[in-house]
């Protein structure tokens, strides 16, 4: 697989290196591409235009919406947030702000 580096300068990438990205297979990703799961531009070769041409995924599209999707959750999703730490005392730490209305979170009659 690709080496993805943090500072990409473009926001459109290959099919391979979005494949390495996501982790997911260059074909899995052409076939997501085929179902219009992804936020594709194409560039035609002027030469066949007819052609499917050069297809590059708009990765920053891509981040913006799982930005969102992360906004907008039910607080039970940002309950993952309260099964991390980095060491044991922060295991009795404050529930996750997304997390702190959650079921798991209340107690038991």
């Amino acid at each position: 697989m690709l080496e993805i580096a943090d500072s990409t300068s473009s926001n459109l990438v290959t099919v391979e290196f979005f494949a390495s990205y996501i982790g997911k297979t260059p074909s899995a990703v052409r076939k997501m591409v085929q179902a219009g799961k992804l936020p594709v531009i194409r560039m035609k070769n002027p030469e066949k235009p007819s052609g499917e041409g050069e297809i590059y995924i708009h990765k920053g599209e891509w981040d913006d919406f799982a930005a969102h999707l992360a906004e907008v959750a039910e607080p039970e999703w940002h309950a993952w947030k309260d099964r991390l730490f980095t060491s044991p005392k922060q295991r009795n730490r404050k529930p996750a702000t997304g997390a702190k209305n959650s079921k798991a979170q209340q107690p038991r009659a």
